[in-house]
């Protein structure tokens, strides 16, 4: 960031949320737009593209929280909001307490009217479209080209009820993809000015025409203040890597944009964190990672979705993100619990599925590894401490768990894979 001074949101109560004011996620394929990827999608208005991030849901749920309650189902919101609730009521840092520590990020309303409802986002999100070259195990046909090619061959993924698992059959982009891209180059030269942060993913970002796109319309703006992040799996050719890499270089050196993030989405290290993201293999990523890591002029982060195939291979991964800091010490480790579509008892990836009891050994090594050299550091481990406090189940959730290995037989099958030869301490 290139201001001088730090200004912070205005929250007037709780459980206000910068989230729900300063951020824009445009869901492309689905046609869909939420202020939080824990947030119900709404429909984008063709006829109002550029109203997305005052969608009237969005304005109410801001309503409900600037009367000082949760936007709760009971108090007429979505209720997506209990993940944070959920976090902080076990005493730790939520998703919502890290927004709010971060400065100069609220929208230009709040300057003159701290409770505006109807704002100019400071962040926005971009799924550019599905195009990606894995398919992780957690991920969905909306999100993942390999993924729908797979669901074409196979079918969906079948619940032991024998009903469709939700986000793994076969979905057609929006039939406005083009026409939602096309105006979302428009938005981002007339408002790109406006912007701190624009975080571009899929799919995987690097693999996707739409990239060249965005970088042409970036070259427009003359915004210091903005930071570009591009979000990819690191599986990516290196003539292709580095030529993206150098185009963004020139942006910030013609002071187009005043700053490139990296963030590699990886869950661990190892046999099970290739599991996970099937088409992961962790030497090639270490290899292009390393690459961006020689780039001092850039910012990186290491995004990690939290799973119960990956929690084990967590502190291998720190400890590589340690070494990597070594050379290059911005580096900031992420975190997030794996989100799945449908209801609770079937999110058959979530760490709560095993219990509490079965990680705690594996947490009180994570936490004792992670590094603490910064505030990014210190929230990132209240974050980490925040997810396993909120699995309030002591012991293995049995039926839950009956189907986590119900859709690893049926992706074993689909895949060559064989999960109990991998998970080892899951066959049981």
């Amino acid at each position: 960031m290139f201001e001088k001074e730090k200004k912070y949101f205005p929250k007037i109560t709780d459980p206000q949320c910068q989230l729900k004011w300063n951020w824009s996620t445009l869901w492309l394929t689905q046609g869909t737009t939420n202020s939080c990827h824990r947030c119900l999608k709404v429909p984008i208005d063709p006829n109002n593209f550029d109203n997305f991030h005052n969608h009237p849901h969005k304005v109410k749920e801001r309503e409900i929280m600037l009367s000082g309650k949760w936007p709760t189902k009971e108090n007429g919101g979505s209720g997506h909001c209990t993940y944070c609730k959920d976090i902080e009521d076990q005493g730790k840092g939520s998703d919502r307490q890290q927004m709010l520590a971060i400065p100069n990020q609220f929208p230009k309303e709040l300057l003159s009217n701290p409770k505006a409802t109807t704002v100019t986002p400071k962040i926005l999100e971009v799924f550019l479209n599905d195009t990606c070259n894995m398919k992780c195990t957690y991920c969905n046909t909306r999100d993942s080209s390999q993924w729908k090619a797979e669901a074409r061959k196979f079918g969906p993924l079948k619940y032991l009820s024998g009903d469709p698992v939700t986000g793994t059959e076969t979905v057609a982009k929006h039939k406005l993809h083009s026409f939602f891209f096309k105006k979302t180059l428009e938005y981002i030269e007339k408002n790109g000015n406006e912007l701190t942060r624009l975080h571009l993913l899929g799919g995987e970002t690097f693999y996707q025409n739409e990239l060249q796109e965005v970088l042409e319309s970036l070259s427009t703006l003359k915004n210091r203040n903005l930071e570009l992040n591009i979000i990819s799996n690191c599986m990516v050719e290196e003539d292709k890597f580095n030529s993206i890499i150098e185009k963004i270089k020139k942006l910030i050196m013609d002071k187009n944009i005043g700053r490139f993030d990296l963030t590699g989405s990886i869950d661990g290290w190892g046999p099970e964190a290739e599991y996970a993201r099937t088409g992961l293999d962790c030497q090639h990523f270490e290899k292009m990672f390393l690459h961006a890591v020689k780039h001092k002029w850039m910012t990186l982060n290491i995004e990690q979705t939290v799973s119960l195939m990956t929690v084990k291979t967590m502190k291998p991964l720190i400890k590589k993100i340690k070494d990597w800091r070594k050379i290059n010490s911005k580096i900031n480790p992420r975190f997030e619990l794996v989100a799945q579509p449908g209801p609770k008892e079937l999110q058959y990836f979530h760490p709560r599925v095993m219990g509490s009891k079965f990680w705690r050994n594996d947490v009180e090594d994570i936490l004792d590894e992670m590094p603490m050299e910064n505030n990014i550091d210190n929230e990132s481990k209240s974050y980490m401490e925040g997810c396993f406090k909120a699995i309030t189940n002591e012991d293995v959730m049995h039926q839950t768990f009956k189907e986590t290995k119900n859709i690893f037989e049926q992706l074993d099958k689909r895949r060559n894979t064989d999960w109990k030869k991998v998970f080892p301490y899951l066959n049981f």
